[in-house]
Order: structure tokens, then sequence, then C-alpha cells
């Protein structure tokens, strides 16, 4: 799915309380998000999976397929030096299935990863590099580092089972590649494709039509043909309200663009047919971003900083947006997600939300699993 460069950091509350909320609250566009009430643990159905430390060491990205989720470490152990592994789990209960870390696998600094159904695609970041793996053994397929396919500072990937999509901010390029056969399909880069060295963010989003990349420093989306590569348009217009894009998603005939600065955060709501202006989502939580879609709506996590501290400190939610209404239906805080900053890490598959962090005290990681349905948090895997 999607991968951003924010580390992941956020605190889970004490072993014996679950403080955990879910608002039902037909709020429109424009408005706030409501600061959601403790609700006692009593009154939430939850399971809890521990895992080995290792399995969750420093969650940046998630993907989720079937009966399984994958979770990309960046670091193992948390150390800050170069590593990291691939940690399998299952869906239906969250139990360890398995541990990638091998090194030929190439797993230096993973940063995003996604799931077709038959194949995993990890992107490693300081190797420069894209792992593919067995999606039902785990096993290695490739490793994908060869000097045709462009990729020196991938951070970014998506795949829909035919094709696999990898944004580049070194070189400021999509490199496509055929997801049979891990071979090189095309590179594309120039600058009317607003693609420039370091100047876009690091996220991804395709369907069999369109490709769609968000371009912060440009302050604008490009939409690629899925097909043939080509330009279709760059977004850009002063209406879009496109100021520091740094997520996308997709949602039917509709196109999610969430931007984050200092100053505020914004969705941005795409006819992703006609390119036009459907609205513009404001007054979210500071630092929104991690777009998902997933049941009926739109999801993000927001690292917003501590009331009184400024943005110094770590806290967390989860929120889902209406994909008709563009209104809030669920936003979600407590354990793990309230004083915590959840990171880039959050994808959706079935009746299911997945959202990954750290604990920003204990550096211990975490992986929470949430219903598209009703919001309700149903388990909390941890080491």
């Amino acid at each position: 799915m999607m991968g951003q460069r924010q580390t992941a950091s956020t605190v889970l509350a004490g072993a014996c309380a679950i403080v955990f909320a879910v608002f039902l609250w037909p709020w429109g566009p424009g408005t706030a998000l409501p600061k959601a009430a403790p609700a006692r643990a009593s009154d939430v159905s939850l399971s809890r999976v521990k895992v080995p430390g290792k399995a969750l060491s420093a969650p940046v990205a998630i993907a989720a397929d079937g009966n399984r989720v994958w979770v990309a470490n960046s670091r193992y152990p948390m150390t800050g030096s170069a590593g990291g592994c691939v940690t399998e789990l299952s869906a239906k209960t969250g139990a360890l299935i398995r541990v990638i870390s091998a090194r030929r696998d190439g797993l230096t600094d993973p940063e995003a990863i996604a799931a077709d159904g038959n194949r995993v695609w990890v992107v490693n970041t300081l190797g420069s590099s894209v792992t593919e793996i067995n999606a039902t053994t785990g096993a290695l397929i490739r490793v994908i580092s060869a000097q045709r396919y462009q990729l020196n500072d991938p951070g970014a990937v998506t795949a829909d089972g035919n094709r696999v999509w990898v944004a580049d901010a070194g070189n400021g390029s999509i490199t496509e590649i055929n997801a049979s056969t891990g071979a090189l399909m095309r590179v594309i880069s120039g600058k009317r494709y607003q693609l420039s060295s370091g100047g876009f963010s690091v996220a991804i989003a395709a369907d069999r039509t369109s490709v769609w990349i968000p371009n912060a420093s440009g302050n604008s989306v490009t939409e690629i043909n899925a097909r043939t590569g080509a330009l279709v348009r760059v977004i850009s217009a002063e209406r879009y309200q496109l100021s520091g894009p740094v997520e996308v998603a997709l949602t039917g005939n509709r196109v999610w663009v969430v931007c984050s600065n200092s100053d505020n955060s914004s969705v941005t709501e795409i006819n992703a047919t006609t390119g036009a202006l459907i609205q513009v989502i404001t007054s979210l939580p500071k630092f929104s971003f991690a777009a998902a879609s997933g049941g009926a709506g739109v999801w993000f996590v927001t690292n917003a900083g501590v009331k009184g501290v400024g943005d110094s400190g770590p806290e967390g939610s989860v929120a889902e947006i209406g994909a008709t209404s563009g209104q809030l239906i669920h936003n979600i805080s407590g354990a793990p997600f309230a004083t915590s900053n959840p990171g880039g890490a959050i994808t959706a598959a079935g009746t299911n939300v997945w959202v990954a962090g750290t604990n920003y005290y204990r550096a211990q990681g975490w992986a929470a699993e949430l219903s598209t349905a009703t919001g309700a948090l149903a388990r909390i895997i941890s080491g």
C-alpha cells in the first residue's frame, strides 16, 4: 500500500485498563474533529495477543490481504543501525506466523510494504531495492536492485496483482515493475510530471486505470495512466487547497489527498475520472496522514501535539470520513492511540482496519485491529 518517512511512535496504556473511545457524530466538512471521551475497559470487547519483541521492533508500514497481515519494521532491533524485518500475522487471530529477517532477503531499512494476494512487496530505503516475498510461504522470490530500475531512494509502493509501482524520492521518479516476472516495465520521470528529485512526498496509490502521487513541494497531485505511463494531469489549482500533500487514497471513483503542515491538516476529495474538485474537508488535527480506504469510508491517523506542550509530545487518533458524505463517522482515541504517535502505518482489508506504531516511552511495537463497520477496537498485538 502506502509508505511514509515518519518514524512510528506511540504509548500503549497500562496492562489493567484500556482507555478507548469511538464517536459516532454526523459532523460535516470543515468541522474540527472532536476529542473522544474514554470508555471503561468493561465496555470494550478486546483481544490481546503477545508476540516476541523482535516481531514488532519498529513498525513503520503495514499491509493486509486475505487472511494475513504484514508489518515492515525499519530497524531490527531498534538500534538505529541498518537492518529490518517483515512480520507476518494472522488476520483472524493476530497470532504470529513468521518473522522474515534473513540477510538474503535484502531487508535494509524497509519503509513501505504492499500485498497483492500472491506476493508481498517491501521497499528498502537504505538498500535502494525492492524485496519480493511469496505471500503464502514467506519465501524470498527476488530482490530488485539493478541500476536500470533507477531505485535511488525508494519510499512507497503499491501493487494490483499485475503491476507494481514504486515511488523514488531520490530520482523523482516512478518505477513500474511486472508483478509476475519482476521485469522492469518503465521508469516515469520528467518535469511535466512534477516528480522532482527530493521534491515529492513518499506516497502512491493506484488502480487498474490511474496512478496518483502527491507532490509536497509543488503542492500538487499527479495522475498517470496506469496502462501507458502517460501523464493524465497535474492538479494544483488554488481551490483544491493542496498545501503540503503527504498521502493519497482511492475509493471507487474518488481520490482523497491528505495535506498536513505545521499550521493545519485537511483532506481534498477529487473526482477520479474528471479530476474535478468535490470538496475540501478542513480543520483536521495537525499532522494527519497515512490514509487508507476501507468499508464505507477513508481512514487516517493523526499525530497532534499534546495540549499545553505544543507539538513536542505525542498524541494520536484514528478517524474515518464517509466516502460519500465527507462527514466524520468515527473519531477513535484512547489506548493505543491516545497520547501516542501512530505514525504512517495504516491499511484496510475486508472488514478490518489495521494500524501499527511503537510505544513512545518503552520503544515497544504494536499493531491494532479495528472494525470498518463500527470503529470498535477488536485486537491489540504487542511485544
